[in-house]
């Protein structure tokens, strides 16, 4: 069959084949009067590579280049036939495509074909690369300069994608896929009016173009504008019916409208057309946690992993865990959770509850925790606490090893196990004879015994007898190290559990001796890590003064111990810009949705050790953060923890809340959680937040509510009644008795929460100096007279379904009014606080 000279060029240019390998040709056989040695393929077999190419028979396409290679093996069209078949059949072509440009380094479309490759397998640098240099060669050439927009774009180069769109149209102005880039590029950078007037000029020029009018559909629904959406995401599946992404993003609209079963049946369509939609699976598992469907929205997580594990997924996969209730071990959950532990899938404590669960799953665990259970108060002797085996089962169970680790064990049974099983590991220390328990096994188990007291504090109680002997083993080690003679592996662990070793005068000595790994990890996170806290003190700047009476009793809290000790971050799924977010995260909500970039500034009012501020600037990875505290020792915390992952991104700085107006900066989002409550006035430090809040911008707060926190004020009362202070001595004492009491009280979540199990959390529920609780109806009037918009809260999906269904009239969840009402129907809705954003009106 002879070739038309319209047909699609087999090299997967995109071009025509008459302004493609078919003029190349000619001019190549102009060249072989002189030169006999044919070194291409001769025009019969080029019009098989066209034949074969547009009929879809990629396959035989792939055969063909193979076979005519074996003539022909320096000819580079061969190569990027070859090359085009494999892509087109989802095969590998970079090793085909690479030969190809070798053998035609001038050669444009190879160029720009090995850049589709390297895009694919997500090497974005090397696509760009390969993109310039095609653009090298044909300056002209429209599909290169999309292409190098779109690979730009994936990169985050949002500015530099916008101008190779805007290449692209300068030199083919009806480029239909182009005005679709630029407008998806446009929708990242917040400029959705601009986005819209792009994807409607791509339909002007194809009105079936179904990729457009999806893309057009997301932007009206970031716009708040639903039923356009859906009108867009329909005409795209009257177009495409097998469009996946549109069923997809048809779904999420019926979602956000709480058309849940609709919502439902779109993303099985979806996922019917293409089942690795990853994202489908994600907004299912999200639906079904929203109906309180743990279980299956866990099953559906997992599903999604298998295909492809984002950050997002991962995320899901936590929350979903944190909330789900199992009644037998689950080996592929067990290992899942240790993964998501090791690689920071989410905050460790969220999978404390769950995880604990699943380690009393271990019989020979769970006997040891049983006896130390019906024991307590008095101290087992090692023999019978752990038995002949337990200790074995204890430093193989990789879950428990991962959660001593990683967070504060919040669960009391399992606390007082512990607690008994540190007294153990000195009885074993201070023993002269005793061989048991010194072992690499056992030095596993108790390395990390000794790292979850660090973490948690010291929190575990100890008798004056317990006490009296690690202060004495402390002696010898310190008297060891001084004389610089062997000191036994046991000996720094034991002691670690009891007394941070940095407090030891030569505890850097410590590196000197040959150290199995659990115990090198001790001591490097409590030795090395406190020294480079302490090195970088003076490296944070001092932004203000601080000397309001309240802001200097709340900072000598804080510099006790860094608040809060966290090992790892939530894995966090990257955000093109802040108002993007916010459109998706509070869909029916009326607030200005319009803005123009994805660099902002940011404030964090309050950042304590840094966990807060290292996500939102994992988060929004092109924004500036500003992060400050009052707490030196946090701060130091932070700064460490943010070198350790490499964020560059985040300014540190000490000061008083209070004082922020004289830094003469102003931002575009201010988050503050957890802090404004701890000042003397909380409304007077809101408002001084809100003086450096720029017009249009977001604020995200955290409040205690009144109604939550009964159970606490009862609890506080009951501190004051007693006489305790705040020290670690007199927390320690004081949970046994509150522990004991809630037998009787009943003093609800409040002794369950994860903040009763670490000395710092522990202060910062029950016994900080000071504290203010707000009602939803305060918060309402403070919004009002200062002319704020309210977007949001900050809440489970359940949550928000389950007000919904009580007051069907609001379905954007936005009344005050009607949350007041609900929140008295259901006093622990807010139990860690109110957590809301807000606009401020420009």
């Amino acid at each position: 069959m002879n070739p038309g000279r319209n047909d699609s060029c087999p090299c997967g240019s995109g071009k025509k084949y008459k302004k493609c390998c078919q003029h190349k040709l000619a001019a190549h056989i102009a060249t072989q009067t002189t030169q006999p040695k044919v070194s291409v393929p001769s025009p019969t077999e080029i019009n098989q590579f066209v034949h074969l190419f547009n009929s879809g028979r990629y396959t035989e396409m792939e055969n063909l280049a193979r076979e005519l290679l074996e003539r022909y093996p320096g000819s580079g069209f061969v190569w990027k036939a070859l090359g085009a078949a494999l892509g087109m059949q989802g095969k590998d072509s970079l090793l085909a495509l690479q030969k190809a440009t070798e053998l035609m380094p001038d050669d444009a479309e190879a160029h720009y074909n090995l850049g589709n490759a390297l895009k694919d397998l997500g090497q974005l640098d090397d696509a760009v690369a390969s993109y310039h240099l095609a653009l090298k060669f044909k300056p002209e050439y429209a599909v290169a300069h999309s292409n190098l927009g779109n690979a730009l774009k994936d990169l985050g180069r949002l500015d530099d994608a916008v101008v190779s769109y805007h290449l692209a149209l300068k030199f083919k102005p009806d480029y239909a896929e182009a005005y679709s880039n630029l407008g998806n590029a446009l929708k990242d950078l917040g400029r959705l009016d601009d986005a819209l007037a792009s994807y409607r000029r791509a339909l002007e020029i194809k009105p079936d173009f179904a990729e457009a009018h999806s893309n057009l559909g997301i932007a009206l629904q970031d716009l708040g504008r639903h039923d356009d959406a859906m009108a867009s995401y329909h005409l795209a599946l009257k177009f495409k019916p097998d469009y996946a992404e549109a069923h997809y993003n048809l779904g999420i609209a019926l979602q956000d409208l709480g058309r849940l079963d609709d919502a439902v049946a779109s993303y099985h369509q979806a996922l019917k057309i293409k089942p690795d939609l990853v994202e489908t699976y994600i907004n299912l598992a999200l639906l079904f946690s929203e109906q309180g469907k743990f279980t299956d929205a866990l099953s559906i997580i997992k599903q999604s992993m298998l295909i492809k594990e984002t950050s997002l997924a991962k995320k899901i996969f936590v929350s979903s865990c944190n909330s789900v209730r199992l009644t037998c071990d689950d080996s592929d959950l067990r290992a899942s959770i240790t993964r998501a532990l090791a690689e920071h899938w989410g905050r460790p404590t969220q999978l404390a509850r769950v995880g604990i669960d699943i380690v009393r799953f271990n019989s020979d665990i769970k006997e040891c925790i049983t006896r130390a259970t019906n024991a307590w108060p008095l101290r087992l002797p090692w023999q019978d606490l752990f038995g002949p085996n337990e200790l074995n089962a204890l430093a193989d169970d990789e879950l428990l090893i991962a959660l001593l680790i990683s967070t504060p064990i919040c669960d009391i049974e399992m606390e007082r196990f512990l607690t008994m099983a540190r007294f153990a590991m000195l009885e074993i220390a201070d023993s002269t004879t005793a061989a048991y328990g010194r072992d690499s096994t056992a030095l596993r188990f108790y390395g990390a015994l000794a790292q979850q007291c660090f973490i948690n504090e010291y929190v575990f109680s100890h008798t004056e007898d317990e006490i009296r002997k690690a202060n004495e083993l402390r002696d010898l080690l310190s008297t060891a190290l001084d004389a610089k003679t062997q000191i036994p592996a046991l000996w720094p662990v034991a002691v670690s559990a009891y007394f941070p070793l940095h407090s030891l005068p030569l505890a850097n000595r410590l590196f000197d001796s040959q150290l199995q790994d659990s115990v090198l990890a001790v001591i490097v996170q409590q030795v090395r890590e406190p020294e480079e806290e302490l090195q970088l003190r003076p490296t944070i700047s001092r932004l203000t003064v601080i000397e309001d009476e309240v802001s200097l009793l709340v900072q000598n809290q804080y510099e006790e111990n860094p608040y809060p000790r966290w090992i790892m971050t939530a894995s966090t799924e990257e955000e093109k810009n802040v108002i993007g977010y916010l459109c998706r995260k509070f869909p029916l909500a009326s607030f200005n949705r319009k803005g123009s970039s994805s660099n902002i500034d940011i404030l964090i009012a309050g950042c304590g050790t840094g966990q807060h501020s290292v996500e939102t600037a994992q988060q929004f990875k092109n924004a500036r953060v500003l992060a400050v505290d009052l707490s030196m020792s946090s701060l130091a915390y932070a700064k460490r923890k943010t070198r350790e992952l490499c964020l560059s991104s985040i300014e540190y700085g000490q000061a008083d809340l209070l004082k922020l107006d004289s830094l003469d900066r102003s931002f575009d989002v201010i988050e503050s959680i957890g802090v404004l409550h701890h000042l003397a006035d909380p409304l007077a430090g809101w408002r001084v937040l809100l003086s450096l809040l720029r017009p249009g911008g977001f604020m995200r707060l955290g409040f205690y509510s009144e109604v939550a926190r009964r159970n606490v004020v009862l609890i506080r009362n009951y501190i004051a009644d007693q006489g305790y202070g705040s020290s670690a001595y007199e927390i320690r004492k004081c949970r046994q008795e509150l522990i004991e009491l809630d037998k009787n009280e009943n003093y609800g979540i409040t002794i369950k929460s994860s903040d009763f199990f670490s000395i710092s959390t522990c202060r910062d529920l029950l016994f900080h100096i000071k504290e203010h609780r707000m009602s939803l109806t305060d918060i309402e009037a403070f919004l009002r007279e200062n002319n704020l918009v309210f977007l949001g809260f900050d809440a489970e999906g359940k949550v928000l379904q389950a007000y919904k269904r009580r007051f069907t009239d609001d379905q954007s969840a936005t009344n005050l009014k009607q949350w007041q009402i609900f929140e008295n129907e259901n006093p622990d809705t807010f139990s860690r606080m109110y957590q809301f954003w807000i606009q401020k009106i420009g």
